[in-house]
């Protein structure tokens, strides 16, 4: 019997909703959230395309608006930090998946952050994922590797020390 990967069935999973993405009409809109001082990305194929024009990793912060005390925490004491906005700025694209229920996500988000959170198999708020992602020239696809993930920190710093051993991988 052979044995497989996680990192295979999370690569698929990825894919899959690309293909599935690529699919779906594009919105006229910046997808981006007002909520945060930060330019939060809320469209996986922006943030897809945004990290291969820029040549960084993408940061995946899942979170539910609706119901987690930690994120909005995260909100006001640490993204909003200068330490983190020049950190993201230099280091990352910023995506943001909302699993809130109560809130009005635009069309085609939910279903696409709950395959998300399914593929990379989040459970818990907030907890973050950092992504690398080529653009696959011949098939015009996006190849997404899974890099590492963490949960809430309370400062800045911390929570910057431990996206940065991902960032140097």
């Amino acid at each position: 019997m052979k044995v497989t990967s996680p990192f295979k069935f999370v690569y698929f999973i990825l894919v899959a909703i690309l293909a599935l993405q690529s699919c779906s009409p594009k919105s006229s809109d910046t997808a981006t959230t007002s909520a945060s001082p930060q330019s939060w990305l809320t469209n996986l194929n922006e943030a897809y395309a945004q990290s291969v024009k820029v040549q960084k990793p993408v940061l995946v912060y899942f979170t539910s608006s609706d119901t987690c005390g930690l994120c909005e925490q995260l909100e006001t004491d640490i993204f909003s930090t200068p330490m983190f906005k020049e950190w993201a700025e230099k280091k990352v694209v910023l995506f943001e998946v909302d699993a809130s229920t109560l809130s009005q996500l635009p069309a085609g988000s939910q279903e696409q952050n709950t395959a998300m959170a399914r593929s990379l198999k989040v459970s818990t708020y907030p907890t973050f994922w950092m992504l690398s992602v080529t653009h696959e020239v011949e098939n015009g696809r996006f190849k997404v590797k899974p890099i590492g993930y963490t949960g809430y920190h309370p400062s800045p710093e911390k929570l910057i020390g431990a996206l940065q051993n991902f960032v140097r991988r």
